[in-house]
């Protein structure tokens, strides 16, 4: 890009891989403190629309003007990888900038979570991103601005509770799972039974059946658990919650 040489960029690059750091590609681009603001509260160029986004943006804009805070740069991983620096810090703020987003893409080239992530996803997410849109401002025409944030609201209020180590299209409960089956405590019970004296003692009248219990171990996917399993809801709600897992 047209000012690269500002804060060294091909020096910075060089230094990093001296240091035995393997990275993508990274494409800088120097923008106004006002867009760096909106990309740092939205997150991608295309978000679904809720209010809370632009409460965000309000509180780091004060923040910023206060001098309370103060964004130095946005990085999307990927291959490339998509850098934001602010054209108001001076070209040794920046050159830092350079360096400590070359570390960020060292670190989500050779992450496990973020390649499992890329392979998912790659170079989709902002096409992704714009279908979540869509769906959402079909939900509001369909059934109103009111409902929609209503449902919108419950599900951002549990956005961070997701399981980062299931895939991002999960599949239902296995039958096994719900019929309450343990494969390694069933293991361990076999094993007990070979021990001396394990027949020992009053036998119980009626075998106990095994529970049928949902979910059948704990789960940290909270979303994708309420649009599954969450009775009385309709499927644009639980869509709505599918789409802020994602």
């Amino acid at each position: 890009m047209a000012g690269d040489s500002r804060f060294y960029r091909i020096e910075m690059e060089e230094l990093a891989h001296s240091f035995g750091l393997d990275f993508y590609p990274v494409e800088f681009e120097v923008v106004p403190p006002s867009f760096m603001t909106e990309v740092a509260v939205y997150g991608l160029p295309v978000r679904m629309p809720h209010w809370s986004f632009g409460v965000r943006y309000i509180h780091q804009l004060v923040q910023h003007k206060m001098g309370h805070s103060r964004i130095f740069e946005v990085v999307y991983p990927g291959n490339p990888g998509h850098a934001f620096l602010a054209n108001s810090n001076s070209d040794m703020d920046n050159t830092l900038v350079c360096a400590h987003v070359l570390g960020h893409a060292d670190f989500s080239k050779n992450n496990e979570l973020f390649r499992r992530v890329h392979k998912q996803v790659g170079a989709r997410i902002v096409d992704m991103a714009a279908n979540h849109a869509r769906r959402i401002e079909r939900a509001i025409e369909r059934h109103g601005q009111e409902q929609v944030e209503l449902v919108l609201d419950a599900a951002l209020s549990l956005e961070q509770h997701i399981d980062i180590n299931q895939a991002l299209s999960r599949a239902r409960y296995s039958d096994l799972e719900q019929d309450g089956e343990d494969p390694l405590a069933d293991t361990f019970a076999r094993r007990f039974d070979t021990l001396p004296g394990a027949g020992d003692g009053e036998e119980s009248e009626q075998e106990e059946q095994p529970s049928i219990t949902t979910p059948p171990r704990p789960e940290q996917d909270l979303l994708w658990f309420i649009a599954q399993y969450a009775p009385d809801m309709e499927d644009w709600e639980r869509d709505i919650f599918l789409a802020v897992r994602e």
